[in-house]
């Protein structure tokens, strides 16, 4: 049977508006709860940057974000759970801050809502005592490699004492908490470059929360009587706490300080030696579901350890901390990302800085 022009004119007018509504239903809808701030504070600018970026590839992926913030308190984090399912997404981004992970899915039985973590996932005792219903709600996971970073601050802090030509060197740790998986990892991983290092004696550690106050207080309160030459400490929040104390007591000339997440702060302060990237993780997780909801035959592995850390050395830092410090997140062209591109890029620190608008 021949087909006349009108009857193809009306044919591809019928593929076109099925392929708008194919692509409309396609549409993503995505809550985060955050278990920061949404702006900067006492525990620094971490949390709301990782909002930011997800903000930014959110809108280069078309996807309609939604984020909930739990400003450190766990209890609450819990009871945002309860608004994410009110809102129904198609996927709900969570952290095991504090180890709340299976108080949270929990809530979401009986629901269609598919989660994804970041940055905190299971930890190996709640891996195995959990259910199979439970486990089964999480499609995916997303971490840096924090054992890996935690070892890499200390031996760069312990090459960098190099300079104060001692033969022995004390330190001083200034820990997240008690049970976060990416606090105790990187506990882990300083205790690692400990074992390698006898020359470095672990002096005392303490938990100051991610807080730069606290840090202040313990380490003005540990210096004033037993000399540091180093202070490890598992964010830069704290770190510039510690910073803050060594310059009350003048002694910024005799301790090296180093921290994580590359923060940019506006008090001058600046760390011996930082290291950072992991903030940049909450957008890659949006391109991982992105992916794997409109493009499964192309979509990577759904669970990923990414190699994302970079030390304050790296060529990346200026760029990267000019982004952050001018809030220019939008500038990064995310789609790029995206197994759609021509040609995907991979997910680093670099490629990022070189999408820049």
């Amino acid at each position: 049977m021949k087909v006349n022009s009108v009857e193809r004119v009306w044919l591809f007018l019928m593929l076109l508006m099925w392929s708008v509504f194919a692509s409309a239903n396609s549409h993503m809808k995505v809550v985060f709860i955050n278990p920061g701030y949404a702006t900067d504070n006492d525990s620094g600018d971490f949390w709301p940057n990782v909002n930011h970026f997800m903000v930014a590839a959110a809108n280069d992926l078309n996807i309609d974000l939604v984020s909930l913030h739990a400003e450190r308190n766990h209890i609450l984090m819990k009871k945002l759970v309860s608004d994410a399912i009110a809102l129904k997404p198609d996927y709900l981004i969570l952290v095991n801050e504090k180890q709340m992970l299976p108080q949270m899915l929990e809530q979401l039985v009986g629901t269609d809502i598919k989660v994804f973590l970041l940055l905190n996932k299971f930890s190996r005792s709640q891996q195995a005592s959990l259910p199979d219903n439970i486990k089964s709600k999480v499609i995916g996971c997303l971490s840096p490699n924090n054992k890996e970073v935690g070892e890499q601050l200390a031996e760069a802090l312990i090459k960098r004492a190099g300079e104060l030509k001692k033969e022995q060197l004390t330190m001083y740790a200034l820990l997240g908490d008690y049970n976060t998986p990416a606090a105790e990892e990187r506990r882990f991983g300083l205790q690692r470059a400990l074992k390698k290092h006898p020359h470095v004696s672990l002096i005392d550690s303490t938990v100051a929360n991610w807080s730069e106050s606290k840090a202040y207080k313990k380490i003005y309160g540990v210096l004033s009587k037993h000399p540091a030459d180093i202070i490890w400490s598992a964010n830069d929040a704290m770190a510039f706490g510690a910073i803050a104390a060594v310059n009350k007591l003048k002694q910024s000339d005799k301790v090296i300080i180093g921290g994580i997440n590359w923060d940019v702060h506006d008090k001058g302060y600046t760390t011996n030696v930082s290291f950072g990237g992991h903030v940049t993780l909450g957008a890659k997780a949006l391109l991982m579901l992105h992916d794997n909801h409109l493009y499964p035959e192309k979509a990577g592995a759904m669970s990923q350890q990414l190699a994302i850390f970079e030390s304050s050395d790296s060529l990346a830092r200026a760029p990267f901390g000019k982004l952050l410090r001018e809030q220019e997140f939008e500038q990064i062209d995310f789609s790029r990302f995206s197994v759609s591109s021509q040609q995907p890029l991979e997910f680093n620190l670099q490629n990022l800085v070189n999408t820049l608008h």
